[in-house]
């Protein structure tokens, strides 16, 4: 089976009040056990959150995200850390893209290096940020 690393704008997505159906219709041929967040996603969805002005909507994403179909509910035991291995993999990724005369964000990559230490696939709506780095998915069209 093949393990996937949801970028933050899939998770993201996925929670609007009408995500793609393209994207709905994706995920619901995946297995749960095969569909992994980064810690930097977590911080990212954090973040979102933190930053809407006080108000009904921040405190409905405040209880989507520390609720039971918030992220480290939905994803326990599938939240992979920038780690040792994924930090190495990010040097990798970063100084190639330096050689190359392309630099990279930091941010997407990494994103791009934990998947690539956890062996998993990036699913992204952002495929050029992942394009030549490591493999890629986009979710909302599959099949290209």
């Amino acid at each position: 089976m093949t393990r996937y690393l949801l970028d933050t704008n899939v998770v993201s997505e996925a929670t609007r009040s009408k995500p793609s159906q393209p994207l709905l219709d994706w995920l619901a041929q995946q297995r749960d056990g095969d569909l992994f967040i980064s810690t930097l996603t977590l911080a990212e969805l954090r973040r979102g959150v933190l930053e809407k002005p006080a108000g009904q909507k921040k405190r409905q994403l405040e209880n989507w995200f520390n609720g039971p179909e918030g992220p480290r509910a939905l994803f326990r035991g599938r939240i992979l850390s920038f780690d040792e291995t994924a930090a190495g993999e990010w040097a990798r990724i970063m100084a190639a893209g330096t050689g190359t005369g392309r630099p990279r964000s930091p941010l997407d990559m990494i994103i791009a290096a934990t998947a690539a230490a956890n062996r998993c696939v990036v699913a992204s709506l952002n495929a050029r940020h992942f394009q030549g780095v490591v493999e890629f998915i986009n979710p909302w069209r599959p099949g290209t």
